[in-house]
């Protein structure tokens, strides 16, 4: 699975799903890497501790939710390089804008960190100020996580925060919205080698997340390269995952959304994160290619195959991630899609 090394972050306006092609960045984040894919990738790990497939990831899509803005997408060139020290990861991300974030987690097994401590910092972000039609501002805004999950599947890893987005708004004054954010990376180079299928925690007594019906929205992003030039498109919307388990095994059914759908296995890693099984698929609309001439896609529901996924419930969000390439059998294959549902328990 190929996620594609170059693209931008398009805005998502909440319940609407937007196609662009070739747009040109977000108002959230973003970023460039140079000089960070030779960073040493520290210590793999201490006596009692498993090593995390540390390293640098060079193939990055990204996604901020909060009540103002609301954005995602492909970045070009964004780096992010994990190192291990006993049992504490360390996190750096330069986005595509040249934005540098570092966080650090407290390993829990092989393939799932903790963000420890909480009140660490994102930077990046942009904040608003409408102050009437016609007169908007943006402004540089941070985001401070309370909760975080860093985990691992399949080559991939994946971050995921919530916490606050806090901006100085000029004339709206200083503004904090509840916020979250998802990041997932590939491609790694250097590092420990990559461990064997998460499994759960113990035998005797599987880990017990959280089931029951959520309220969810959704970022999915598609980049396909048509005729030679790069397509990006940026879709979500709104619906209902139902998050059911028997024993390690655990059924996500995503219901309800126009952009995207489906039921997923997954095996329980620990009590708040869980990893899917072999052979999972979603539906997604084929949002490319987009005629140069301006028609639309077809849009047709099509299968999108998991190359890998991750789902944790970080504070009070449980966040479902994925990434793969459109079925041979869609009118948009080849397509490379990634995204997330951003949920809250009813």
């Amino acid at each position: 699975m190929a996620l594609g090394r170059f693209g931008s972050a398009c805005a998502i306006q909440t319940l609407l799903t937007l196609l662009s092609m070739g747009c040109g960045g977000s108002l959230d984040s973003g970023g460039a890497a140079a000089g960070d894919s030779g960073a040493s990738t520290g210590d793999s790990g201490a006596a009692g501790t498993e090593a995390f497939p540390v390293g640098t990831y060079t193939t990055c899509v990204e996604g901020m939710h909060d009540n103002v803005l609301n954005t995602a997408g492909f970045q070009s060139g964004a780096v992010l390089t994990l190192t291990q020290s006993g049992g504490t990861l360390s996190a750096k991300y330069v986005d595509q804008n040249g934005a540098t974030s570092s966080f650090e987690f407290a390993s829990t097994t092989s393939t799932v960190g903790t963000l420890a401590p909480s009140g660490q910092t994102a930077s990046g972000f942009s904040g608003m100020c409408v102050q009437g039609p016609g007169n908007a501002g943006v402004y540089p805004a941070v985001m401070t996580a309370t909760a975080g999950a860093l985990t691992y599947d399949e080559g991939t890893v994946f971050v995921m925060l919530e916490g606050a987005m806090l901006d100085d708004a000029g004339p709206c004054g200083a503004q904090s919205t509840p916020a979250a954010f998802w990041l997932l990376c590939e491609d790694r180079q250097g590092g420990a080698p990559s461990p064997g299928p998460a499994g759960a925690t113990t035998t005797t007594s599987p880990p017990q997340l959280p089931v029951g019906p959520y309220t969810c929205s959704s970022q999915v992003e598609t980049y396909d390269a048509v005729q030679g030039m790069g397509e990006y498109v940026a879709g979500g919307s709104n619906g209902t995952l139902t998050l059911t388990q028997t024993g390690a095994d655990v059924t996500a059914q995503y219901t309800s959304d126009s952009a995207i759908g489906g039921t997923m296995l997954l095996t329980a890693t620990t009590a708040t994160t869980a990893s899917p099984a072999a052979s999972q698929s979603l539906t997604v609309p084929c949002a490319v290619p987009i005629d140069p001439s301006g028609a639309p896609p077809s849009l047709s529901p099509s299968p999108l195959p998991v190359a890998a996924g991750s789902l944790a419930v970080v504070g009070s969000t449980l966040f479902l991630s994925f990434a793969g390439t459109m079925d041979a059998r869609s009118s948009c294959a080849g397509a490379d899609v990634a995204g997330s549902l951003i949920c809250t328990k009813q």
